[in-house]
């Protein structure tokens, strides 16, 4: 776990501001983040985008994205109606190159045997994470254990990367109610890291299955 703060809100001429973001990990590589907690708890959910540059960071010695967003604050510790729903414009600093590395392993060393995936995770102000949700042949499964994370590559897909070994349900499209009450159950599955994209391992074999 990192010692330093490398995720932050700061506004222009003010003193960055440490928050917990919850950002979709996309197939293609590409972050997008949907919500932020301060910490006094206080969520502001990203309503728009307006951009995403990568930058170096030279006092942090490294490399990462700042975000652009219009945010709109949903929840506070204690409500105030003068203040909720307010939008704001911020940025969004993810101070590490964890979050804008470039594959090509993809490009050069192709393997069938990945499937590519949706992922959702809240990433702490000091870089340490948590998986919430993946998709998986388009079916939701809520994260509800780590077992185990480990560096290596999958023994049917090969890559490179951290292994993270979970314990997932699978859940209806748009809440976190099972799927099926009478057959859910917690799984086994292991999601691997590439570089810049989340994936899991199919076997020929198992190319109808989902986890």
């Amino acid at each position: 776990m990192r010692k330093k703060t490398i995720i932050y809100v700061k506004q222009f001429g003010e003193q960055g501001a440490p928050v917990t973001v919850r950002i979709l990990w996309l197939p293609d590589g590409t972050i997008h983040p949907l919500e932020y907690w301060t910490p006094d708890g206080s969520c502001y959910e990203i309503r728009h985008i307006y951009e995403c540059t990568p930058q170096a960071f030279l006092k942090e010695r490294g490399e990462g994205l700042r975000f652009k967003v219009k945010s709109e604050l949903t929840e506070m510790p204690e409500p105030d109606d003068d203040l909720l729903h307010t939008k704001y414009e911020t940025y969004l600093y993810l101070v590490d190159d964890w979050f804008c590395g470039k594959n090509i392993i993809d490009t050069h060393y192709g393997h069938g045997n990945k499937e590519f995936i949706p992922v959702i995770l809240d990433v702490f102000p000091d870089g340490d994470y948590e998986l919430v949700y993946f998709w998986v042949k388009g079916l939701r499964y809520m994260v509800e254990k780590r077992i185990e994370i480990e560096q290596g590559g999958s023994f049917y897909a090969g890559g490179v990367g951290v292994c993270h070994k979970v314990e997932a349900r699978q859940t209806n499209a748009n809440d976190d109610e099972d799927a099926d009450p009478y057959k859910s159950a917690r799984r086994p599955a292991s999601l691997y890291f590439e570089i810049n994209k989340w994936f899991v391992a199919v076997t020929p074999a198992e190319n109808s299955k989902t986890v």
